[in-house]
């Protein structure tokens, strides 16, 4: 199936078909993630059950609380790319199960209020004084 690339829900639908067709669940992207440490709801899960979980909320429902957890912790490191061994790119997984949940409102869309103030944090961290003293 062709997907013209300016149309983003045709896009998505044909992603998510694919992704549904081809995860097994074996939950290897979920062992790799190093997000799991700011998911305390996903910790010590079986990572099927979490990976079953996110195929759910990409299908529109709800999830369960340790799968919406993963799903909002993910930061698309990337690490779980190679470790998918039916190529089904968890990455893009968790982005588009992330975009469903918050349109369904399993998930909260992000308060984005306070991002210029995270962004200045993360910032700060790589300046020196002087290159501080003019960015503000």
């Amino acid at each position: 199936m062709v997907v013209p690339h300016d149309n983003w829900t045709a896009l998505r639908e044909a992603e998510t078909a694919r992704m549904l067709a081809a995860c097994t669940r074996c939950g290897e992207c979920f062992r790799v993630c190093p997000m799991i440490a700011h998911a305390p709801a996903a910790q010590g899960a079986d990572g099927s059950a979490i990976v079953g979980g996110v195929l759910d909320l990409l299908q529109g429902g709800a999830g369960d609380e340790a799968s919406r957890a993963w799903t909002s912790a993910c930061t698309r490191s990337g690490v779980c790319v190679p470790a998918c061994p039916k190529a089904v790119n968890p990455m893009m997984m968790l982005r588009l199960a992330k975009f469903r949940a918050q349109e369904g409102g399993a998930i909260p869309p992000r308060d984005s209020r306070d991002a210029m103030a995270r962004v200045k944090t993360f910032a700060r961290l790589t300046m020196t004084e002087e290159e501080w003293e003019r960015w503000q």
